[in-house]
């Protein structure tokens, strides 16, 4: 009974775990708390703090029509073509494809 008990307990664990990774919030902060504690606190936890998205910039290229989801001063495939071209900053590559019909992600 005790091992059902312990198997349980850890399954629930390993479920809140799973949940803080999937919503970005720390999830091997809930494992830790969750196992000495209890999956209570890691229920608490994951209520608490809600799903922390990273944002991400999205970068164009005007003459290749690459995106680039790092921050580049200047397109690299340009660059290598021997011209320097200033990448325009974006918060959603939609709406670049609003703009431009067909665009390709680097």
């Amino acid at each position: 009974m005790l091992i059902i008990a312990i198997g349980v307990y850890l399954i629930i664990t390993f479920l809140l775990t799973a949940i803080g990774i999937e919503r970005h919030n720390e999830g091997l902060k809930i494992f830790l708390l969750s196992i000495v504690l209890t999956p209570l606190y890691g229920i608490f936890l994951l209520i608490k703090e809600r799903h922390k998205a990273i944002r991400i910039h999205y970068y164009y290229c005007s003459e290749c029509h690459y995106i680039y989801p790092v921050k580049l001063k200047h397109c690299p495939v340009c660059q290598e073509k021997g011209k320097k071209v200033k990448l325009v900053k974006f918060e959603s590559p939609h709406k670049l494809t609003k703009l431009y019909k067909q665009l390709s992600l680097a």
